[in-house]
């Protein structure tokens, strides 16, 4: 078979001899050469996202694991007692370490009557820490309220036995007075081991005393500081189981009612 070939328009054509007469000649296909660029990867961009996730991932596990699992409430505790207050705090350990704010703990003890103090600390792995200052009671103010050594008047807490201490009635806008005439008239008792059974102040400053010994003391709202030294000196003198009261607002004397003989036995 011989063949032969013959340009077309430019196009060198392979033609064999013995393709018959009107058949179409084949078309040879011209190369043609692609040139795409792909547009570059930033690929540190995309190593700061997959690292930004996983440390976000790996917080987010982090913030719900290691839950609170133990509270520990210390302190010279006398009206609160530990247990009680770490019952109350039982809420805590559904927080996870990273997630318990400890002003929350702060702000619910320190809201509790006669809490002086309060310091909160979490632990690792998984415990929080309450030291607690108490405000000692003092007396009760009008069988409603505790009067704490420092003068404030709080609630009483619930299930606090009141029994033994000092009762004090009269106006809680004397509170601050009371106080203040209560630890003078206690320091001055002191050494004759006596004590305070109530104090009463009125709205204008006046007060009486219940005594210990069943003495009932009015030293009225003036000279404060004469009468109690005065006192001192008629507890010095006169039997305690004769005397059933003292007036001691007549000048530097003092009125004595005394009881009568079947009373004192």
């Amino acid at each position: 078979m011989k063949s032969c070939y013959w340009k077309r328009r430019g196009v060198r054509v392979a033609k064999h001899a013995d393709v018959p007469r009107g058949a179409t000649p084949l078309k040879v296909k011209e190369k043609r050469e692609w040139n795409i660029q792909l547009p570059s990867i930033p690929w540190h961009w995309v190593g700061a996202v997959l690292f930004t996730v996983v440390v976000i991932a790996g917080g987010k596990w982090a913030y719900q694991s290691w839950p609170i699992q133990e509270i520990e409430v210390n302190g010279r505790l006398s009206v609160w007692d530990a247990n009680e207050l770490a019952k109350q705090l039982a809420w805590v350990k559904n927080e996870s370490f990273f997630s318990l704010d400890p002003q929350a703990v702060y702000k619910q003890l320190d809201a509790l009557p006669l809490i002086k103090q309060v310091m909160v600390r979490k632990q690792w792995p998984g415990t929080l820490q309450v030291m607690i200052a108490e405000d000692l009671p003092m007396a009760v103010m009008n069988d409603k309220k505790l009067l704490s050594i420092s003068g404030e008047l709080s609630e009483i807490p619930q299930g606090y036995n009141t029994e033994g201490l000092a009762r004090i009635n009269g106006d809680e806008g004397q509170a601050e007075t009371a106080v203040r005439y209560f630890r003078r008239v206690q320091q001055s008792l002191k050494q004759k081991e006596l004590a305070i059974n109530m104090l009463t102040v009125n709205k204008v400053g006046s007060v009486s005393l219940s005594l210990s010994n069943g003495w009932q003391v009015n030293l009225g709202r003036q000279y404060f500081e004469e009468r109690l030294q005065r006192l001192g000196r008629l507890l010095a003198d006169l039997p305690a189981d004769a005397v059933e009261s003292l007036d001691l607002r007549y000048g530097k004397g003092a009125a004595v009612r005394w009881r009568s003989t079947q009373e004192m036995g």
